[in-house]
């Protein structure tokens, strides 16, 4: 009683996996045919989004995984079965998205995603843009322009309800010190705010033991490790989102609508989302098709 008790203090949102036999055991089983379906996932070659892959492709989907390393992109299509394939892309750079070339599909995840432990810039053609807001905002923005797809989700993170869309700080992150978390924060918080203004889904899978999280978060996986749910229980509801498609635009967790500003002060004006999208417009504009 007392390890049961000490593990729902340390989870008090329930983004662990203390809430999980209560509620995954009222969800309606999943077992709609996605035969006819084409998804395509970024960050799909581990973690979540390889657990999301896997559980789709068991469903009937095709999937179209998207990532950076060919040997794990390899062992990923391996793993998911016959009904994937793998196309290396760097989501956060500008010329690997705009040399995708695939047919339209019926699914498009931005799932990709990394907290850097030093600021980086990457070399766009409208100038530099920090590594961490190309992956996480510029790049999805470019890729919805290059592939055509009839739902898209954005898969964002618990912690950025703890931020405040700050377009300034997200573009030029504080340097003295940087610091990698608290501009993940920010970039997850921006994914939200863009993902509704384009009428697309946003969701955030709770606290889940993934190789990143161990990597970048070494502290507060020790700390917390036995309480983080499994990859496929943090994919859980983007399978459930990609298979039903709710038609309600809003920000999931649990298959549930949940709130975007449970935290104090973390508001923000539409002047702000507006700075935000001109930024992404202005960073990821295609070139002319050639003559």
């Amino acid at each position: 009683m007392g390890e049961t008790f000490s593990k729902c203090i340390r989870d008090p949102f329930g983004f662990g996996n203390t809430s999980i036999p209560k509620k995954f055991a009222k969800f309606a089983e999943l077992n709609q045919d996605l035969s006819n379906m084409r998804v395509a996932i970024t960050g799909g070659t581990k973690g979540i989004g390889l657990a999301a892959a896997q559980r789709l492709a068991s469903m009937g989907a095709t999937v179209i995984v998207f990532g950076r390393d060919k040997v794990a992109g390899q062992a990923a299509v391996q793993a998911i079965g016959p009904k994937a394939e793998y196309i290396p892309l760097d989501v956060s750079n500008f010329e690997s998205i705009i040399n995708v070339h695939i047919q339209p599909v019926d699914v498009l995840i931005h799932n990709a995603g990394d907290m850097l432990d030093e600021r980086r810039s990457v070399q766009w053609p409208a100038g530099p843009v920090d590594e961490t807001f190309a992956l996480m905002l510029a790049g999805p923005y470019l890729l919805n322009k290059v592939i055509k797809s009839a739902y898209t989700i954005w898969i964002s993170s618990g912690g950025m309800l703890t931020a405040k869309l700050n377009t300034k700080d997200a573009l030029n992150p504080p340097e003295n010190p940087f610091d990698g978390m608290k501009q993940y924060a920010r970039c997850k918080r921006g994914q939200v705010v863009v993902a509704k203004r384009l009428g697309q889904q946003s969701m955030h899978p709770g606290w889940v033991d993934t190789e990143a999280v161990r990597k970048r978060m070494p502290k507060f996986y020790e700390k917390e490790r036995d309480i983080l749910r499994t990859p496929a229980q943090g994919a859980d509801t983007i399978v459930w989102m990609a298979a039903t498609r709710p038609s309600k635009v809003a920000f999931w967790f649990d298959r549930k609508e949940a709130s975007e500003f449970p935290v104090p002060f973390t508001g923000h004006s539409v002047e702000e989302e507006n700075k935000i999208l001109a930024e992404l417009e202005r960073l990821t504009v295609l070139p002319a098709k050639a003559e």
